[in-house]
């Protein structure tokens, strides 16, 4: 079982995301958005950080560079649906350089699973 941070700032993503990884044996802490969920990471301990990249007030680069500069930092996976003005495959091009991983929203939960996997499997 795996700690691990989701940061989303829609509800439904943050609960069917959440569902799927709590099915499949994990503990997930929520955040809406990334100034609460570094909030979240100065005072606990995550296995795997879950960070939308655009998100209203704080976006997910936030927490990309503030990870960076963590010792014995958390993997970290990217998720974007794109917004108005940027399209997911751009929010998750920036992310690419800083993130262990992305997925562009919508994905299916085999998908998510399956990386997820794949990135706490590298922590063990």
């Amino acid at each position: 079982m795996a700690q691990i941070l989701l940061i989303d700032d829609m509800k439904g993503v943050r609960r069917a995301v959440s569902a799927v990884l709590k099915r499949a044996g994990h503990a997930i802490v929520e955040a809406d958005d990334s100034g609460a969920g570094l909030e979240l990471l100065k005072s606990q301990r995550f296995d795997l950080v879950i960070t939308d990249m655009l998100m209203p007030t704080h976006d997910g680069m936030e927490v990309l560079l503030f990870l960076e500069q963590q010792p014995n930092r958390p993997r970290v996976l990217a998720i974007s649906g794109g917004g108005s003005q940027v399209l997911a495959e751009e929010a998750l091009m920036l992310a690419r350089s800083k993130a262990d991983a992305t997925l562009a929203k919508p994905f299916d939960n085999a998908d998510l699973l399956a990386v997820v996997d794949r990135l706490l499997k590298v922590n063990a």
